[in-house]
């Protein structure tokens, strides 16, 4: 009985360390990435044919998971044959591959691994030639799933051809698109898809059932689905039913139009498009005549030429504007307060380049004042625009706006200052205009420079001279903390003297800058409603104070 007993605890045992004695985990899988299909262009009568980029990378997720930093990728050339020649990119990653004639053994490394290559149809090589490359590959701690690439010899190619439009219409104005492309290839292009991209100081007129848009910031497009074959050699156009036309909106000033032309299945891709329009109408294209196809780019196979893009300068002006503060402080107080910027509009302003600035406001502090707290966006300078390195207690601020600025879109910069002095009518200013040497000077769309500065007080006294008039109401509490906000249409609140400002509105808004955060509202109650604003009836300065105590009085 024992010797069964100790058999059964033996093999119990034995059972238990089986049950926790873990599983070996799977090697994780990298996939390969590169296109499906690549078209080459048909060899020409003399000289080289053109080489087309191939580029095969693996993909190696969250720094590297599963991937020991080198691997080796096999490119199998075994179905190639006078079709297509490969090569290694001379100017590419330098995988240093090892060639055979049937194969490419590349090794790669880095947290980007690929292959470059270079690729073209062979000497001999005829319209609708086919052929295959796989690549495979092996690396420590991991597989690798290979991928195949289809290589075609010849095929669509779409041309957008350009467009002659008016480049400065008004406001309110339409013009008729004279769309047109061409199929400049060697085969069919089994459907295509019309794109159209416009900024928003430009709409299209008319909506069709087979587009579909969506806006992304301040950029429109439009994607409209055209069925069919479009055949080798032959131009479309808009057919008459169907026409396209632009319009220079309200508060249209520098728009760009761009417009495309793609095979179907190789158009934008985007996560969300509005829903279909339901017009009962359909855009469509109808065959050139053969005359008009005579300017046709030759074969190219090239998608750079599918696309162009127009600027518009539509007549239109806006009023750029700031707003006058007055503050109120004794020696040691801390002052919260905003400093406005105002676009009245009517036009939007886009820089001219992305990443530009559309305007600057510069802020000059009273003498006596220091600056304890600034936003993100606002850099210190000395009195003279100089750069300085100490961003706190300067005694100018420069504070850039965006690429873009809305119609009545409005900015407050908050800041803290402290009174290290007794002041009387203690002056500084801001000022809002375009980069200029040591100043912001207005700018050539703004039909009112006068209003392009105003003035910052402190401790004002209405007779110039005489002594300092009681304070006036402040706020209660300082200047809230902006936040971002995805639309124009969200909401901000601020208390001056009781009063609180909301709305909502398309295209209007006050934007925050502070801790490099913008944040659009809708409030419309006067130029500025944030931080504080009560109207001082001389002048009709904004009022927007709010004193702290120090520790110390004097």
């Amino acid at each position: 009985m024992r010797k069964r007993i100790s058999l059964l605890a033996a093999c119990g045992l034995v059972a238990v360390g089986l049950a926790t004695t873990p599983a070996h985990a799977a090697d994780p899988a990298l996939p390969l990435v590169g296109p499906t299909a690549l078209a080459l262009p048909l060899p020409p009568a003399t000289g080289s044919p053109r080489e087309e980029a191939l580029v095969f990378s693996l993909d190696v997720p969250r720094a590297g998971a599963g991937f020991g930093g080198e691997a080796v990728l096999t490119v199998d050339l075994s179905r190639i044959a006078g079709v297509a020649t490969v090569r290694e990119n001379a100017g590419g990653a330098k995988e240093k591959c090892a060639a055979s004639a049937t194969a490419l053994v590349c090794t790669v490394r880095g947290t980007l691994p690929r292959v470059e290559l270079s690729v073209a149809a062979a000497e001999n090589a005829k319209n609708g030639d086919t052929a295959e490359i796989t690549v495979t590959g092996t690396t420590a701690g991991a597989t690798i799933t290979p991928t195949t690439t289809k290589l075609t010899v010849g095929g669509p190619d779409l041309v957008m051809r350009e467009m002659a439009l008016k480049r400065d219409p008004l406001p309110g104005e339409s013009q008729p698109l004279p769309l047109a492309f061409t199929n400049a290839g060697t085969h069919p292009a089994k459907g295509v898809v019309l794109e159209l991209e416009t900024t928003r100081g430009a709409s299209l007129v008319e909506t069709y059932d087979n587009c579909r848009t969506r806006t992304v910031a301040d950029v429109t497009t439009a994607l409209c689905a055209v069925d069919g074959d479009f055949l080798p050699g032959e131009t479309y156009e808009l057919a008459g039913e169907s026409p396209l036309h632009l319009k220079a909106n309200r508060n249209a000033y520098s728009d760009r139009l761009g417009y495309g032309i793609h095979p179907a299945g190789d158009e934008p891709k985007a996560a969300q498009w509005d829903g279909k329009t339901a017009t009962g109408k359909r855009l469509t294209v109808a065959k050139r005549a053969a005359k008009a196809a005579a300017n046709a780019r030759g074969v190219d196979l090239n998608p750079g030429d599918n696309r162009r893009t127009f600027d518009f300068q539509t007549r239109n002006t806006a009023d750029f504007t700031t707003a006058a503060v007055s503050l109120e402080g004794d020696l040691g107080d801390t002052l919260t307060t905003a400093f406005a910027f105002e676009n009245k509009g009517p036009a939007w302003i886009r820089a001219q380049r992305a990443g530009d600035s559309a305007a600057r406001t510069v802020i000059v502090v009273p003498e006596g004042v220091r600056v304890l707290r600034k936003p993100a966006g606002c850099t210190a300078t000395t009195a003279d625009g100089r750069e300085r390195a100490e961003q706190l207690g300067a005694p100018r601020y420069v504070c850039a706006l965006g690429d873009a600025v809305r119609e009545n879109e409005r900015v407050v910069y908050p800041f803290d200052l402290k009174v290290e002095k007794t002041l009387v009518n203690a002056k500084g200013s801001v000022t809002v205009g375009d980069w200029g040497a040591n100043a912001p000077r207005p700018h050539a769309f703004d039909p009112n420079p006068a209003n392009n500065t105003a003035v910052l007080v402190v401790n004002a006294d209405d007779a110039g001279t005489g002594p300092r008039p009681t304070p006036r109401p402040s706020t209660s509490a300082g200047t809230p903390s902006p936040t971002a906000s995805a639309t124009p249409s969200a909401t901000a609140s601020a208390t001056a003297a009781g009063l609180k400002g909301t709305g909502s509105g398309s295209g209007t808004g006050t934007t925050a800058q502070g801790g490099g955060n913008l944040a659009s509202t809708g409030v419309t109650a006067g130029p500025i409603a944030l931080g504080a604003a009560a109207l001082i009836a001389a002048g009709g300065a904004l009022y927007v104070a709010v004193r702290r105590r120090g520790p110390a009085r004097t």
